[in-house]
């Protein structure tokens, strides 16, 4: 969900999030939350947990905004911000190009929030009401919670990606960095769910499935990061054109929706292009053939069914295949036109040739 724009960054809200908002709202409003407010009537109690909990939410968006604006000063373009169920993340369209950027790009984060942390516990000794300076030093904590946290080398984690950044700057490999990083991040990730499992079990069962439920996150994520590196590296120096859906296998652009539609299923292929002779002039794809009635498709042109190239998400041939790639994630989309200077459409890229690409490049 979208909320807007700051500094010139889109600003996004998972479902999770909504969930976690109300939660921490309802236990500042708690009599016996961690403001311990008893005394307060009720609606100041639930003003106060709305408030704490946008003030916090506003911190985490304060933590991500210092992370894409270091990183768009840095040449690196920023997608967005997306706030979930574990605070925020910032979207960048590249990593990167060097150890200090990243190490710079990552610390900025915690280093707000602990800016942030020690300019709300100030504002707590200022003479205010209760009620604000009680709400305040708790900001100030969590803030500070927040940095420690985030700071951690557990690799994707602020402090993860510093680590990565000092052992890619020591050892000049940013694989080994990656693999390194990733180690540490999975050992730490794995005490985590130990200790909350034990936790769990012996002492405070919400709070150990909520540090195991962490835990399981980082491992997850590590994983994930360490593909993505790998993905990445072996997609460097190639064109998105290399790694084009083959213009062998493709649906004439005489055959009827039910030939094309066989076709694709006898060749397991999600994307085909449409070819007459030998150009390409629209793309169809499986979902959208088997989701239509089969009775009709037998006098149905396959014409009548592809997506044409105006559209598309078209991208020039010479586009770097790792652009294409997070272009085509972004985008949601199952294909991407690749176009000559002049404009004509002459190759398709999909996530399906992308694949096939990459599997067969660790075979190599």
């Amino acid at each position: 969900m979208r909320l807007g724009r700051l500094f010139g960054i889109e600003i996004n809200v998972h479902v999770s999030w909504i969930f976690v908002f109300a939660l921490v709202a309802w236990a500042l409003s708690n009599p016996l939350g961690p403001l311990r407010l008893a005394a307060e009537s009720t609606t100041e109690r639930v003003t106060l947990g709305i408030a704490g909990s946008l003030l916090f939410f506003a911190s985490v968006l304060a933590h991500e905004l210092a992370h894409s604006l270091l990183a768009r000063a840095r040449g690196i373009p920023v997608r967005g911000i997306t706030l979930f169920v574990f605070g925020g993340v910032s979207q960048f369209e590249r990593e990167a190009a060097d150890a200090p950027g990243e190490a710079w790009i990552s610390g900025i984060g915690p280093l707000t929030s602990l800016v942030l942390g020690a300019a709300f516990l100030g504002i707590s000794q200022l003479p205010l009401p209760q009620p604000l300076v009680v709400l305040c030093a708790y900001l100030g904590a969590a803030n500070i919670a927040l940095a420690i946290f985030n700071i951690l080398p557990a690799y994707p984690l602020d402090g993860g990606r510093v680590l990565h950044a000092i052992v890619w700057r020591t050892t000049g490999n940013r694989r080994r960095a990656t693999a390194i990083a990733s180690n540490v991040g999975g050992a730490i990730a794995w005490v985590m769910i130990a200790g909350g499992i034990a936790d769990a079990l012996l002492y405070d069962f919400a709070g150990g499935l909520w540090v195991t439920f962490i835990g399981w996150f980082l491992l997850q994520a590590g994983n994930a990061e360490r593909s993505g590196a790998a993905v990445s590296e072996a997609l460097a120096g190639h064109t998105a054109v290399e790694l084009a859906a083959p213009v062998e296998l493709h649906v004439p652009a005489d055959a009827s929706g039910r030939r094309a539609l066989d076709l694709m299923r006898q060749t397991d292929t999600a994307v085909m292009p449409v070819m007459l002779g030998d150009r390409i002039i629209g793309v169809l794809e499986l979902d959208t053939l088997a989701a239509y009635p089969p009775e009709d498709l037998e006098t149905t042109p396959a014409t009548a069914l592809m997506r044409r190239p105006e559209a598309m998400v078209v991208v020039p041939v010479s586009t770097s295949a790792g652009d294409a790639l997070k272009l085509l994630l972004s985008k949601r989309t199952s294909v991407l036109g690749l176009v000559e200077p002049g404009g004509d459409l002459v190759g398709l890229f999909t996530s399906e040739s992308a694949m096939r690409w990459l599997a067969g490049a660790t075979h190599r």
